[in-house]
């Protein structure tokens, strides 16, 4: 029989904001608890439990090898307890569907928006969550059932995941308006390699991909600052650190607010394909069926649409 040791969730609280502080101090002024009742419910768990969830030190506290198995079992009972009242929240509200969604950057800042506003319509019960993570953390959180489904670029290792095609995109250089780049139209990768480049943290599959072609030239890929966001990156660009590579979409968003310019790169590679992936259709709930019929019907009209437009060029390139 599972014990339960008397456990009240303002306790539980209490520890996940002292780990999180560092501090039992700051931690008993944000739960409303008298610092010698913090202490003292604190004292009482590890006691309990057996177990010292807690270094003390002279400037506050540190979680022990042991406390720290505890810790995540108790975030993740919080945050189950917070999802429930969101959820009883939302019902009484009227959003009787709950979809999650893992998506990377380029997913939200591309795709997501036009995408999920036509969902919304056909399915006004549906409350969307969309939480951000690089295309490895995507992969990673479905595995390892941290998720349900996840929107990502294909050039990545989806393990034994299902996967469905999501969309295309096109990668443009961004420069600060006086860039030597910025009056050109168009310019090979080699062509900027001698400048220093905004990038995006080294386990990033663009980062990846940029220093593989940069590689097969024989070139480093110089990375003066590392961001997370093509809005970061584009907002130290825009101030002179370096230049970028961004899909052509958020670029021109983002181009018409900030003194960035952006040039096509003259590149085969720039081209990218994006996917969802999700461990079985047996596993997702209704509304994320749903979804994925939704992407599906979508991504076959995006292609009907990609056919006759390639079709009445080439008839008039033959005219």
């Amino acid at each position: 029989m599972a014990r339960h040791w008397g456990l009240d969730f303002v306790t539980l609280e209490l520890i996940a904001t002292a780990a999180e502080e560092g501090s039992i101090s700051r931690a008993a002024r944000q739960t409303h608890l008298a610092l010698a009742a913090a202490s003292r419910r604190i004292t009482d768990f590890e006691r309990r439990v057996g177990v010292e969830m807690f270094e003390r030190q002279a400037r506050g506290v540190r979680v022990t090898a042991g406390g720290q198995a505890i810790l995540n079992r108790i975030q993740q009972l919080l945050a189950g307890v917070n999802s429930l009242s969101g959820t009883v929240d939302d019902i009484r509200h009227g959003a009787t569907e709950h979809l999650r969604l893992l998506a990377n950057s380029s997913v939200i800042a591309e795709f997501l928006p036009e995408l999920l506003a036509r969902f919304i319509a056909l399915h006004p019960h549906v409350r969307v969550e969309v939480e951000e993570l690089s295309s490895s953390e995507i992969v990673r959180a479905v595995s390892e059932r941290r998720g349900s489904i996840g929107a990502l670029w294909s050039d990545v290792d989806t393990r034994a995941l299902e996967v469905a095609p999501f969309g295309e995109d096109e990668l443009m250089l961004v420069v600060p308006y006086g860039h030597a780049l910025s009056r050109r139209r168009s310019a090979k990768f080699a062509d900027t390699l001698a400048f220093d480049y905004v990038m995006f943290e080294t386990a990033s599959p663009l980062y990846v991909w940029l220093r593989r072609e940069a590689a097969r030239l024989n070139s480093p890929l110089k990375g003066r600052i590392q961001v997370r966001g093509f809005d970061a990156m584009c907002r130290m660009v825009e101030a002179g650190l370096g230049i970028g590579v961004v899909p052509r979409r958020a670029g021109e968003g983002y181009a018409k607010s900030m003194r960035i310019a952006l040039v096509d790169l003259r590149e085969p590679w720039v081209h990218r394909k994006f996917c969802v992936v999700y461990r079985n259709a047996a596993e997702l709930a209704p509304i994320e069926r749903s979804f994925l019929s939704f992407i599906e019907g979508e991504w076959s009209r995006r292609a009907r649409r990609g056919q006759r437009r390639h079709a009445r060029e080439n008839a008039l390139g033959t005219a």
